[in-house]
């Protein structure tokens, strides 16, 4: 079992409170997702995922509250995640529905409704309300999130967007986050086509240190953000890390 991080159990603590004042007996699951179900959780890094089942819709309004109320007491680490009705784990993941990022919720959002969420809920996920994620009721399908992983389409327009230097979104992509985000997130993709299971974003740099040992240096670097960001880095100028990411990134979409 995962050892849940203290500050991670005061916040998602104080957020089933306010589920239990402002819904009473409508919250019946609550899972932790993401880094924190995987062990690799980061202070002052990750946010908390989520995935919370309510026995009847909610509306916007009030899941918004509850989440403004949170953030009085607890700015950080954000509280992301979904809100599904029962029955909809043990169905294969579709459309639209209310999450929350950032503090903000919205009601038509296709953020975590596909395979690759269901798979990474069924080998990860901690219950904190509700029965345990397990593959005999949850509608998890590893071939079907390999397929969904295979398409790429995040990425694709992720690094497309950024591709330019002359722009606003091109400069972002010589921030440490972009590098990060960008890196580790390819990796995890490809780790997931390759193994069918989807790894931790310190686990996804491991396995693409192996499999692709010629961007072992930008490779390094996103490790090297996550695990001790205050550190030294592994280029002199922003601009070669840039070039490296962009090189590697395409390498990993390509052989997707």
């Amino acid at each position: 079992m995962v050892d849940i991080p203290t500050d991670v159990r005061q916040v998602t603590s104080a957020l089933i409170a306010l589920f239990d004042t402002h819904l009473p007996g409508q919250l019946e699951a609550f899972y932790l997702t993401g880094s924190v179900a995987q062990g690799d959780y980061r202070h002052g890094l990750s946010d908390i995922d989520f995935v919370a089942v309510l026995g009847a819709p909610a509306e916007v309004t009030t899941l918004s509250a509850i989440h403004a109320q949170l953030a009085q007491p607890y700015r950080r680490p954000d509280c992301d995640g979904i809100y599904l009705l029962p029955g909809e784990l043990s169905a294969p993941p579709a459309g639209e529905g209310i999450s929350v990022r950032g503090g903000l919720v919205r009601a038509a959002s296709g953020d975590e409704r596909h395979p690759v969420a269901w798979l990474m809920l069924t080998d990860h996920g901690i219950a904190l309300r509700g029965r345990q994620p397990d593959s005999r009721w949850l509608a998890a399908d590893r071939a079907a999130a390999i397929a969904h992983s295979r398409q790429q389409s995040y990425w694709r327009n992720w690094l497309k967007t950024r591709r330019r230097l002359a722009s606003v979104a091109g400069m972002a992509l010589l921030s440490d986050d972009a590098v990060t985000w960008g890196a580790l997130g390819v990796a995890r993709l490809h780790a997931t086509v390759q193994t069918g299971h989807v790894p931790s974003k310190s686990g996804a740099a491991e396995h693409a240190l192996l499999a692709f040992p010629a961007h072992g240096r930008i490779i390094t670097e996103a490790l090297r953000l996550r695990i001790e960001p205050g550190g030294r880095s592994g280029y002199r100028t922003p601009l070669a890390r840039r070039r490296d990411l962009i090189l590697y990134m395409d390498t990993v979409i390509g052989s997707v």
